[in-house]
C-alpha cells in the first residue's frame, strides 16, 4: 500500500475513533482546527502528551496531546466514583491520559487489520511532558502530521510520527 493512503488510513481510522469515543464516554463533541506537518523537533506539544508506538507494516507512533483543561475534566469523569488523594491527583491524570489513546488505538487496531493482514502489535502507552518529548523518539528523521482538535473544553493535538520517507511524500506533492 503507498504511504499516502496508508497515513490517511490511520488518520482516518483514528479521528473516527476518537470522536466517537469522547462523545459517548465523556459527551465531548471535537471539531477539527487545523493540520500541521513537519520534522519532528518543530511538534508543538500541549500540556500532557501520551504516546502508543504501532508496530508491523504501518510502524509509527501515534501521540495524543492534551491541553490542562481538557484532561482535568477527563480526570475527573474517569474517577468521579474514586477517593483519590491529592499526593495522587498527578499519577491519576497521566493514567486518565493513556486510558484514553490506548482505548482509542486499541480500536483502531481493528481498522488497521484491513491495512496490515499480519497483524499490528502496539506497545503500552507513555506519558511525555514537554521537558523530554524531543527526546523521545528513535524513529530516525522522523516527522509528524498532526490534526489539531477544539472543544469547550479546551484542545487537543493528535499526531502520527514516522520515518521522513513514509510522511514526507504526503506532503511534497
Amino acid at each position: 500500500m503507498p504511504a499516502r493512503k496508508l497515513i490517511a488510513k490511520v488518520m482516518q481510522s483514528v479521528m473516527t475513533r476518537t470522536h466517537a469515543y469522547f462523545e459517548s464516554e465523556f459527551d465531548i463533541k471535537l471539531t477539527e482546527h487545523s493540520c500541521a506537518h513537519g520534522r519532528f523537533e518543530n511538534m508543538t506539544l500541549l500540556d500532557t502528551t501520551a504516546v502508543i508506538h504501532v508496530g508491523g507494516l504501518i510502524n509509527l507512533l501515534i501521540a495524543f496531546s492534551f491541553e490542562s483543561s481538557l484532561l482535568n475534566v477527563i480526570f475527573e469523569k474517569m474517577t468521579e466514583e474514586l477517593e483519590i488523594e491529592l499526593h495522587e491527583i498527578g499519577i491519576y491524570r497521566e493514567a486518565a491520559a493513556s486510558d484514553v489513546i490506548n482505548t482509542i488505538v486499541g480500536h483502531c487496531t481493528i481498522d488497521l487489520l484491513h491495512i496490515d493482514k499480519n497483524g499490528v502489535a502496539i506497545t503500552p502507552p507513555t506519558i511525555l511532558d514537554s521537558n523530554h518529548a524531543k527526546k523521545a523518539s528513535h524513529i530516525k528523521d522522523a516527522m509528524f502530521y498532526t490534526v489539531s482538535l477544539n472543544t469547550t473544553l479546551g484542545k487537543m493535538n493528535i499526531s502520527l510520527v514516522a520515518q521522513s520517507e513514509m510522511l514526507e511524500n504526503n506532503f511534497n506533492e
